[in-house]
This record gives C-alpha cells, sequence and structure tokens, in this order.
C-alpha cells in the first residue's frame, strides 16, 4: 500500500490491522482530545476530566489506560504528597501525534459548515 510516495506494510483496510484499531482509539471521540489535552503539560485526573467536556470519569480512565498501554501516556505518581498525586503526561511516542491530530482538528474546524451540511 502507498501512502505519501512511501511503501507501507500495513493494510489499512483489512478488518484485523492492528494499526486501524489503534487509530480508532488515538484519533476517536476521547483519544484525541485526552492527547490534545496533555499536549502542553501534565494533568491530574480530576482536571483531565474538568478539561474535556462530556467525557465521564469512567471513560476517561478506560481510555487512559489504553492509551498507557499503548505507550502513548505515561502515568506518573507522586509519592511525596499526601495524598499521592496522580499525573498524566504524553511520552515522546504520544508527542508525536500531538501535530497531526492538532492538523486534522484544524481542517475540521474550517471545515465545519461544510461537514455539518453534507452530515444532514
Amino acid at each position: 500500500m502507498w501512502y505519501n510516495g512511501l511503501m507501507q506494510d500495513i493494510d489499512i483496510f483489512s478488518k484485523d490491522c492492528p494499526t486501524r484499531f489503534n487509530l480508532s482509539v488515538i484519533s476517536g471521540k476521547w483519544g484525541l482530545p485526552i492527547i490534545l489535552a496533555l499536549a502542553d503539560h501534565s494533568l491530574r485526573f480530576s482536571e483531565l476530566v474538568r478539561t474535556i467536556g462530556g467525557i465521564s470519569e469512567r471513560m476517561a480512565s478506560q481510555t487512559l489506560k489504553y492509551l498507557e498501554r499503548c505507550g502513548v501516556v505515561r502515568r506518573r505518581v507522586v509519592q511525596h504528597a499526601k495524598p499521592p498525586q496522580v499525573y498524566y503526561e504524553l511520552t515522546p511516542l504520544g508527542r508525536q501525534f500531538v501535530a497531526p491530530l492538532s492538523q486534522l482538528v484544524e481542517i475540521a474546524n474550517r471545515n465545519v459548515d461544510a461537514l455539518i451540511y453534507h452530515h444532514d
């Protein structure tokens, strides 16, 4: 398969493609806003939930756990704080997604009227 002139060993059209599943989480309803919310600084769980309108604590927790397993987000516990504080931050891998996801958001925002119009 060719993408931007480069041969890739992935078949994004295959139902068994792991890249396709990972992309669905990373660029999905909650993965994308979590990654972008963590783009500039780490956040505590409650700060993250407050930052992202409409996300439930359960969904935030599930998505963070998945992104952590994927190596996109790191969970950091500050033990010397009483009680211990938990922060979430992007890993170097996670930082690689910030620019492309930001561009995707910008394209969607520039075309919001057309996308809404064609949605009906």
